[in-house]
């Protein structure tokens, strides 16, 4: 009886233990990577008009759900004291398929805006 019952529990266990980030998803997740020493109180990815805000500086904003994604888009930043822009030279028309992508945004000596595209596991 005793074997029975501890079988019973692992089983339950084992099917309600968390579940994988990719388990359930419908659409295009994408996070920003702030690389910069600046706090980034708002990040605009421009072609869906959707607003990241307060991403610490060196530190990932939560993921954002979008119907369609694009590896190279146009981002607005506001920090405490400026405000960014990165326009890309190059643009997509391919969107991303289903799945988790960061944006990372980092500042040459310059403050140019830079954007790398990173595909997340």
């Amino acid at each position: 009886m005793k074997r029975v019952l501890l079988l019973s529990i692992i089983c339950v266990v084992v099917l309600l233990s968390c579940t994988d980030r990719d388990d359930e998803f419908n659409l295009v997740n994408i996070r920003i990577l702030n690389s910069t020493e600046l706090l980034f109180t708002e990040v605009r990815v421009a072609d869906k008009d959707t607003v990241y805000e307060n991403v610490e500086a060196g530190k990932f904003s939560e993921y954002m759900e979008f119907e369609t994604g694009y590896a190279n888009t146009t981002i607005s930043i506001l920090t405490d004291s400026t405000s960014l822009n990165y326009t890309p030279t190059e643009v997509s028309s391919d969107s991303l398929p289903l799945g988790f992508y960061t944006y990372e945004i980092t500042l040459d000596e310059e403050n140019q805006v830079g954007l790398t595209f990173r595909i997340d596991d």
